[in-house]
């Protein structure tokens, strides 16, 4: 039998041909479609298969994971739910139906089946007490609850990469870091690693003295904004306890560190305090010099070209739905997640904003080219975007910002400007349940879609936070 994922999927359409009326066949067409990265193509040929096999696993399984993909949370919950009979092991079908009633907006459902499965007598590194502690953590968290930051550190076992210094012990949760010195190594994404190194000062204000590592991309960012800490870059760890770049060695061992962290461990130095810092993460980010420099001369060019205008950057779409690369889980996330062009032009050439607001795209180039530029009135930043400083030194010259769920609303809000982050009714645990306020993060204005797909509230109020302005 081949190999090729493709060359499978082709096989599996030519046994159904042949054979339409076997759930076998069906069944093979779901598993190579997971193999070609496209899950969410799958609903169909789930609901066919259990209109032959009712109750069949493999396809009740199938249905609930395409319709996660395509943002359908309820149904995927729901399916869950009516499959309750099923002979599930037990933790596999609660890390599930926890995660889709918590996505769903069930907040406090899946908060009760998750703690459920995290009690289960299975060791901790279990890979389905993994999955229920990651969404148990983020909907403790959604709720602005920094208990959910312990059940977050887990995903050091499971799917975070992380690197272990093999000659200094780890932080142990010790409150008085007076005298210590703390290599801080990275992991996850931009906007996290954004966004979590603001807890950095509270570890700066226990006594500690800190070495921070980063994705190169960002160190230049990073370095500016931090300048207290030693800042290097160096490769994001894939697995679990990976070893320090070997490269990174001699300035490790010239910072001589006592005690090491990773990223995950950052926001539970204050997860106890009563009252808790407000905001858990201070706003901390700034440009380099020398792009902070261009960018203002940029913006007196277009103040002046724009009288009276506000300067408002917008971003508008994730690179990573345009990828083939990435898992489908990836590539729908993003596309949940990212604005339509024709949704984005409703705000650009919004009458009420005409004459008081001139959009700045902050999207990276290639990605523009790909997605589209809206009409109305729309700018560019001069200089280009070409790294995240220049993405850095522009927002710092605009008025403020709207974006999307993506890194750069981490980015615009910890540089503290006032961020409209476009969220759609999953969204993020970082910018809260409910309201319009972040529980973490002080300058973001979360405005959230009624419906999954439907971005016309959401468009209407923007318009009018912009107009209020």
């Amino acid at each position: 039998m081949t190999t090729d994922p493709e060359h499978r999927l082709v096989a599996a359409f030519a046994a159904h041909a042949s054979a339409p009326h076997d759930p076998d066949a069906l069944l093979h067409i779901c598993y190579a479609l997971i193999g070609v990265q496209r899950d969410e193509h799958m609903l169909a040929w789930a609901d066919k298969g259990l209109a032959l096999a009712p109750g069949h696993a493999g396809f009740i399984h199938a249905r609930a994971r395409a319709l996660r993909l395509l943002g359908e949370h309820a149904q995927a919950a729901q399916t869950w739910i009516d499959a309750a009979g099923t002979n599930w092991a037990p933790l596999f079908y609660e890390a599930r139906l926890g995660r889709d009633l918590y996505l769903s907006g069930a907040t406090d459902q899946a908060i009760a089946v998750l703690e459920r499965a995290v009690q289960s007598p299975v060791p901790d590194d279990n890979p389905e007490k993994l999955r229920a502690r990651k969404w148990l953590a983020e909907a403790l968290l959604s709720l602005g609850d920094p208990r959910g930051f312990a059940h977050w550190l887990y995903r050091n076992r499971g799917d975070s990469g992380n690197t272990r210094h093999a000659d200094v012990p780890m932080w142990n949760g010790q409150r008085d870091l007076r005298g210590e010195r703390v290599l801080v190594t990275h992991q996850m994404g931009f906007g996290d690693q954004f966004m979590l190194y603001g807890a950095l000062r509270h570890w700066r204000a226990a006594g500690a003295e800190l070495m921070v590592t980063c994705d190169a991309p960002i160190r230049g960012v990073l370095a500016a904004s931090l300048p207290d800490c030693r800042v290097v870059s160096a490769h994001r760890p894939l697995t679990a306890e990976a070893p320090l770049d070997a490269a990174l060695l001699p300035e490790v061992h010239a910072f001589a560190p006592t005690m090491q962290a990773t990223l995950l461990h950052l926001p539970m130095l204050c997860a106890h305090d009563a009252p808790r810092p407000d905001p858990y993460f201070p706003a901390y980010l700034r440009a380099p010099e020398a792009e902070r420099e261009t960018a203002a001369t940029w913006a007196r060019a277009m103040r002046t070209q724009h009288p009276g205008k506000k300067l408002v950057g917008v971003f508008w779409d994730c690179a990573q739905r345009h990828s083939r690369a990435l898992r489908s889980k990836e590539r729908n996330w993003a596309r949940l997640r990212s604005l339509p062009l024709d949704a984005l032009e409703r705000l650009t050439t919004s009458a009420a904003l005409a004459g008081h607001v001139q959009f700045v795209s902050l999207l990276h180039p290639s990605v523009e080219m790909v997605s589209g530029s809206p009409r109305g009135h729309f700018s560019h930043f001069a200089p280009a975007i070409n790294t995240f400083a220049d993405t850095t030194a522009c927002i710092e010259q605009l008025d403020a910002v709207v974006s999307v769920d993506a890194g750069v609303a981490n980015l615009a809000t910890m540089t503290g400007k006032p961020t409209a982050v476009l969220v759609n009714p999953t969204g993020e645990w970082r910018w809260g349940k409910d309201g319009t306020r972040s529980p973490w993060m002080r300058d973001a204005h979360v405005l959230r879609q009624e419906t999954m797909g439907d971005w016309s509230n959401v468009i209407e109020a923007t318009i009018d936070w912009l107009a209020s302005r």
